[in-house]
């Protein structure tokens, strides 16, 4: 009789830990928002050695456009389907995966964009905030067979601060 006091508290913890959120690591938190989003018939994961200029330039502009005050920690690089042009759509499927399953919250509301790209950018956290971005290529990748480069980025406040 003694054990069931310490069993029904050893159970109450269990289920009170598992069902704490927490942030996976990087790797995992883009390959899940990636397949959130992007279902394996609209694109592919790219390999490393495939289009690293574009993949680079992308970086870069992430980079470059947020004017340096982060810099990329963490990358998943996906190419879309041939043809596919439904990029708002993913971009709003990766939305509703950050904010509704991970719990983030838009940095700064609808998306950063220009003439070569279009970006959501998310925060989580407060203390020690990260930030996770959405990119896409507003046109195909050049010898593609019209495909866009979609990139999935964690970012880390930059140190110049």
């Amino acid at each position: 009789m003694k054990f069931r006091p310490l069993v029904v508290l050893f159970l109450v913890v269990c289920c009170a830990l598992m069902s704490c959120k927490t942030i996976e690591p990087a790797d995992r938190t883009l390959e899940d928002l990636q397949q959130a989003s992007m279902p394996k018939l609209i694109g592919s994961v790219s390999p490393e050695h495939e289009q690293r200029r574009a993949k680079a330039a992308m970086v870069q502009w992430v980079e470059q456009y947020l004017k340096h005050d982060y810099r990329v920690v963490s990358q998943r690089f996906v190419l879309t389907a041939p043809g596919f042009t439904s990029n708002a759509g993913i971009g709003s499927k990766a939305h509703q995966y950050v904010t509704q399953t991970l719990g983030g919250t838009m940095h700064v509301e609808g998306w950063y964009d220009d003439d070569n790209y279009m970006m959501l950018l998310w925060k989580f956290g407060v203390a020690s905030p990260r930030y996770i971005a959405f990119v896409i290529t507003n046109d195909f990748l050049p010898a593609t067979r019209e495909r866009s480069l979609v990139g999935y980025f964690e970012l880390a406040s930059s140190a110049k601060r």
